[in-house]
């Protein structure tokens, strides 16, 4: 639900910021894709949570918060940091994905904007431009609204305001029944991560891959979440200028729930991308960064 950058490069850059207590190079590459694993940090949040992330680019510019969708993890914004130029980027783990922890329950929006909040505290962010994806646009909405001193810009690619029924109804259909271990080829998962436009398989095998390890307690615990959520009624309160990014092949999120969104939002940009999909920042990243770089940069 869903770099680029020359090989001589990486290694001597990225090894600089990785090694702890080492001098933090003034720019942070994004990694690899075989070493994004290694770039992962891990940092304890004031509730006890154990949240990963990866920190990339320029250590003085403003900061950037990213956050994934259901299932995904900061990889997932792999193709789409090289496009983000002059900006501080965290991408974060959302409890339960990636290297962060799995605690046995809670994962409704509430609890990954709470995580949120303390992931800023514990790395003294004080204000950030904040874009998520998916379920990380829901998160970020809410965040927003509970918190508006602590958001510049909003950036909120392929979202909705609560679950069209569709979707919902295919997920409860499979995700409580899937085995154990999750078959990251199977057809469930390859449905999962279908995309109209190609995009990299050294990036999506490893992401799919990655998806098939969360835990039953995340998968089931957000499907839960997810039914229940309607974020409509916190829209009045965010108070920063949003960006809302859609493909119109989007399979989750169909063009009603984009007129929702702007009933809700309506003093928000909008920007359609014909022919994609959920994933249109893996599809063209190259169109979709420049866009929200000139809407973070007004």
């Amino acid at each position: 639900m869903r770099g680029r950058i020359a090989g001589a490069l990486v290694a001597p850059l990225f090894l600089a910021w990785a090694a702890p207590g080492a001098a933090t190079a003034e720019i942070v590459p994004v990694p690899a894709q075989e070493d994004w694993n290694m770039a992962r940090q891990n940092v304890t949040l004031p509730s006890g949570q154990d949240l990963a992330f990866v920190e990339m680019g320029d250590t003085e510019g403003k900061p950037l918060i990213l956050i994934h969708g259901y299932t995904d993890n900061s990889r997932s914004w792999s193709l789409l940091a090289p496009e983000l130029k002059g900006r501080h980027i965290w991408a974060i783990d959302l409890r339960g994905h990636g290297r962060s922890a799995t605690p046995g329950c809670c994962y409704t929006l509430m609890d990954f904007a709470a995580d949120l909040d303390g992931f800023m505290t514990a790395k003294e962010i004080e204000k950030a431009d904040i874009v998520g994806h998916s379920l990380g646009s829901m998160t970020a909405a809410v965040f927003s609204a509970l918190h508006p001193e602590k958001v510049d810009k909003l950036v909120l690619i392929s979202t909705a305001a609560d679950m069209p029924a569709g979707p919902r109804d295919w997920l409860w259909d499979n995700v409580p029944g899937l085995p154990r271990p999750i078959d990251p080829d199977s057809q469930f998962m390859r449905d999962w991560y279908a995309n109209p436009t190609p995009v990299p398989a050294d990036f999506i095998d490893r992401e799919r891959a990655e998806s098939a390890a969360v835990s039953a307690e995340a998968w089931n615990g957000i499907l839960e979440g997810l039914t229940l959520t309607d974020w409509s009624p916190y829209a009045a309160r965010i108070k920063a200028p949003v960006l809302v990014l859609w493909g119109d092949q989007d399979g989750f999120f169909d063009a009603a729930s984009q007129e929702h969104i702007k009933a809700i939002l309506p003093q928000a940009e909008y920007e359609t991308y014909a022919g994609h999909g959920h994933n249109m920042f893996w599809e063209i990243p190259g169109t979709v960064g420049p866009r929200i770089e000139t809407f973070l940069g007004k």
